[in-house]
């Protein structure tokens, strides 16, 4: 797999931002509860995915109790698409019973809690922003919320009806599907290991990136919620808010192309993509 490095400059705007641990930037993090944590095992290394009831909370709740029940223990990641999205879990061989039965659609929200606006307009999207760290967009007048398709965000597949998601999800691997909004149930946001998951074997576009073949590359040994996990192996994991100084500071410059890199800001104030300025993550 080609490997794909930083531009110079950007890197060194990135190690240049800390993580701002002290008391007086607790404000500014949302820190994630063991309960909304869930681990991932595959043969490539570990994964951590962060949970969110603002838009679709039965979904998230399901996949809570799935993970719980191991219903994805030894499954695999069977379709994978180069720059679009990983999917794990039965591909549909599982059989039906409360646990797995199709869910109502959860696309958007009239309502939720801790929105901020970082964007209007925004591409792809009226106004955009974050719910508690997790990459967000909303209407003029806000009243419908959903989470946007940024990588390393976390979704129940369907078919395609609407009201037919139930225990398989994906992930956003590589560009921001952004067609997809308001069209899935989201629910999460990968925290930790989205390196891992980019080592996942593809599969065929002409397949629908359904692989043909499984090895132990593709499995997903074992998922945990945070709770059931051995204090000694927990993460903490702090999702920086976009109020945040240092969040505020890069979007600025971001827009104003302010930095000495540039030859020229023509086009600036230019408007931002949340899914590329999306907040910082801190696991311990």
């Amino acid at each position: 797999m080609r490997k794909l490095t930083l531009p110079g400059f950007l890197l060194a705007v990135l190690v240049a931002l800390p993580f701002a641990s002290s008391a007086n930037d607790n404000d500014f993090y949302y820190e994630v509860p063991q309960s909304d944590l869930v681990y991932l095992q595959t043969n490539q290394g570990s994964v951590i995915i962060a949970l969110t009831d603002s838009v679709a909370p039965a979904h998230a709740d399901r996949f809570r109790t799935l993970v719980k029940q191991r219903f994805y223990n030894n499954r695999y990641f069977y379709r994978v698409i180069e720059g679009f999205v990983a999917q794990a879990g039965t591909n549909g061989t599982h059989k039906q019973n409360d646990s797995t039965a199709p869910l109502p659609g959860e696309f958007t929200a009239s309502s939720v809690e801790g929105f901020y606006e970082v964007e209007r307009p925004a591409p792809f999207a009226p106004v955009s922003g974050f719910i508690n760290g997790f990459p967000a967009a909303t209407t003029p007048d806000r009243q419908r919320y959903w989470l946007t398709h940024c990588p390393g965000m976390v979704a129940m597949a369907r078919d395609n009806k609407p009201d037919t998601g139930s225990t398989e999800f994906y992930i956003v691997l590589g560009q921001a599907p952004r067609h997809l909004d308001r069209n899935m149930s989201v629910f999460g946001r990968v925290v930790y290991g989205m390196d891992v998951l980019q080592q996942l074997p593809r599969g065929e576009r002409s397949n629908n990136g359904v692989l043909k073949d499984f090895s132990e590359d593709s499995e997903l040994i074992d998922a945990k919620m945070g709770d059931d996990v051995p204090a000694s192996r927990r993460k903490q994991v702090r999702i920086q808010l976009p109020g945040h100084s240092e969040y505020e500071k890069k979007v600025s410059q971001a827009r104003s192309l302010d930095n000495s890199f540039f030859v020229d800001d023509a086009l600036a104030p230019r408007p931002l993509d949340i899914c590329y300025y999306q907040t910082d993550v801190e696991v311990k």
